[in-house]
């Protein structure tokens, strides 16, 4: 596919079938390209609108899956791929075309895509949550898909008019037959737990780093004691020791107390009698 031909009722805009080879950008398309498609160095199969037209649409997936980078850059280098690649041919198939206001335009398309691919793209987006809402991305840019294939499709529909969604139908795909020619895209990949493109943990949970800060340490059992010489005396038995102690004081406090009271009562009864006699 190269250029647009044309768009639909709904101004969704249509490709060009088109067997052209890629064609070197110039200096600002390539750094526009370079800037959202870092993958993509050199030629290239879209032309400036097309590329408008991808920007345009990516960004209303980028406040939903922004807070985990390894998600966003795979989910773009999915369609930058599929948008701009100059190896785009090895890839994508053009099943289906259609007339638009007398121009033939992609109606339909298959894009091989490696199963390795499509899993490390919908692990590295599954957990990622959205915002404030503390909901599911997946929930938003997937239909809540519970897997790599069911994103995928979802991806691809072609969307009823005036709807979000491809204007045309993307079947993907990751097997095929030698005699097509066709080799899955395998661009690069990365994980949720990537250093380079790390995620939270709260929207990366399988990550090592996360794994790890969320296993509680062993607890280890302590004895509560001190050193006495070579005595080793636990807190208990040392407060026990001292609540004895003092309750010992302060019986024989009040022991020699009520001694000294009939001690000094007998002798004063003693005095008493002595002067009545």
């Amino acid at each position: 596919m190269y250029g647009i031909c044309g768009q639909r009722s709904d101004g969704k805009v249509l490709n060009c079938p088109n067997r052209t080879h890629s064609v070197k950008p110039d200096e600002l398309l390539s750094s526009k390209i370079q800037s959202l498609c870092p993958t993509i160095t050199s030629n290239v199969c879209c032309s400036a609108d097309q590329f408008d037209t991808l920007r345009g649409q990516v960004q209303q997936a980028i406040p939903l899956l922004v807070g985990c980078p390894a998600c966003l850059r795979n989910f773009l280098n999915l369609f930058c791929e599929l948008s701009c690649s100059p190896n785009q041919s090895l890839f994508i198939n053009v099943t289906s075309i259609k007339k638009v206001n007398g121009t033939l335009a992609v109606d339909a398309i298959d894009f091989f895509v490696t199963r390795y691919f499509g899993e490390q793209l919908f692990n590295s987006c599954k957990d990622v949550k959205f915002g404030s809402m503390n909901t599911r991305a997946m929930d938003f840019v997937g239909a809540g898909a519970q897997n790599y294939a069911d994103w995928l499709a979802f991806l691809g529909r072609q969307a009823n008019l005036n709807e979000p969604g491809s204007p045309y139908a993307i079947t993907f795909r990751s097997n095929t037959s030698d005699s097509t020619g066709m080799k899955p895209m395998n661009t690069t990949v990365y994980t949720c737990g990537d250093s380079s493109l790390g995620c939270s943990c709260g929207d990366c949970p399988s990550s090592a780093v996360c794994l790890d800060s969320s296993t509680p340490a062993p607890h280890v059992k302590q004895s509560c004691s001190i050193n006495i010489g070579s005595l080793k005396v636990t807190h208990v038995w040392l407060l026990t020791y001292f609540v004895l102690t003092y309750s010992s004081v302060i019986l024989l406090d009040n022991i020699f107390c009520w001694t000294e009271l009939i001690v000094n009562n007998y002798f004063n009864y003693i005095t008493l009698i002595n002067l009545c006699s």
